[in-house]
């Protein structure tokens, strides 16, 4: 038997179909307030398309030949989340585009005064609930695709830059084993410095893997003055650089102590590497209300311009200097974290700047 459509199923279709230009100048109006930089080309990417879709799919559903209404194929919502992560937009501006044209439809029919059935209105909120899941997926998998990217890309420049100090302490090691250089000269300090690089990165790489895949930090009691001050007296200075030892007297820390030497031994090393010749470095540590304050403060001319934040990126270098490859403010910081506590820059422009950390103190009993 032919069905007979009411004209009740299929208000909402007619009217989408008559008021499209209108309901995509109410979503394209609220994205330019919220990017006014960006084309109206890429803020509506595909928009226009997923309303065409609402219209074909209300259409099938008032003929009754949609048995199951608000199932969609992936090509709209899908191809709009992976070019939505491609432009630079987060995942909840995504989820807010699917929401704008729910919006932009309800609030133009209350402007013309039609009343859609509440079955129409099932259907629209269908659609649109598996459109944002469809677009969520392709999203997550594009950013997914992005991060085992950035992965390899890091893993690519750690090898590297490993086969670089042990090629160094290769050469070193032949020419003492050959004797064409004394074992304690300038020679064996070149062994000695590649050597201690390549112990920084494996414990680096180490400390970065607990704390991506979430291994919990293993605390235990630690005196922070001992552990500062051989730090610091086990710092590679250089070119005249000194290091101060400023500690609380007493103090101590509930921490993993392998994570917090990870972290501080960056921190420092980064501090010696760019703070200027004859200079000093401060390892200062001290109760700060109910947190452990710990601050390694460098004279390297303080920050160019630029983002903060861009420090603690991989292979991201603020300095003409580009030894290393810029892993260790990372992983100090996700060593940190690890412990509930903050990694933090102050700049002091023309003088330097503080890497300050602040540990929260813990309520476990100190071990007797």
């Amino acid at each position: 038997m032919e069905r007979i459509c009411l004209r009740g199923d299929a208000v909402l279709h007619d009217f989408i179909l008559t008021h499209r230009s209108d309901i995509l100048g109410v979503c394209l109006d609220e994205l330019r307030s919220k990017y006014p930089d960006r084309r109206d080309g890429d803020l509506l990417d595909d928009i226009p398309a997923f309303v065409d879709e609402v219209i074909a799919a209300l259409s099938s559903a008032a003929s009754g030949e949609d048995t199951n209404p608000g199932v969609i194929g992936p090509t709209t919502a899908a191809s709009h989340g992976t070019l939505r992560k491609k432009q630079g937009f987060d995942l909840s501006r995504l989820v807010h585009d699917f929401g704008l044209v729910c919006d932009a439809i309800t609030t133009t029919a209350i402007r013309y005064d039609e009343r859609p059935s509440p079955r129409e209105f099932q259907i629209l909120n269908r659609y649109i609930d598996t459109g944002i899941a469809l677009a969520v997926e392709s999203f997550s998998e594009e950013s997914r695709a992005d991060e085992r990217l950035e992965r390899a890309k890091d893993l690519g420049e750690l090898a590297h830059e490993i086969r670089n100090a042990v090629s160094n302490a290769l050469a070193g090691f032949e020419l003492i084993r050959q004797g064409r250089t004394a074992a304690n000269g300038m020679t064996a300090d070149v062994v000695q410095r590649a050597l201690s690089r390549i112990g920084t990165l494996v414990a680096d790489t180490i400390a970065a893997a607990r704390a991506v895949n979430g291994v919990p930090a293993r605390r235990a009691w630690v005196s922070l003055g001992p552990l500062i001050t051989e730090l610091a007296d086990g710092g590679v200075t250089e070119r005249g650089i000194r290091i101060r030892v400023e500690v609380e007297e007493g103090l101590l820390i509930d921490a993993d102590e392998h994570l917090l030497v990870s972290a501080l031994s960056n921190l420092l090393q980064n501090a010696i590497k760019f703070t200027q010749e004859n200079e000093s470095i401060t390892l200062r540590a001290s109760s700060v209300q109910d947190a452990i304050s710990i601050e390694v403060e460098d004279r390297c001319g303080g920050l160019a311009g630029g983002s903060i934040e861009d420090l603690f990126h991989p292979f991201v270098q603020k300095n003409s200097d580009r030894r290393g490859v810029g892993l260790g403010l990372g992983i100090a910081r996700r060593a940190i974290e690890a412990h509930g506590g903050t990694l933090h820059v102050r700049n002091l422009p023309g003088i330097g700047c503080v890497f300050g950390i602040l540990i929260p103190r813990t309520t476990r009993v100190l071990d007797k």
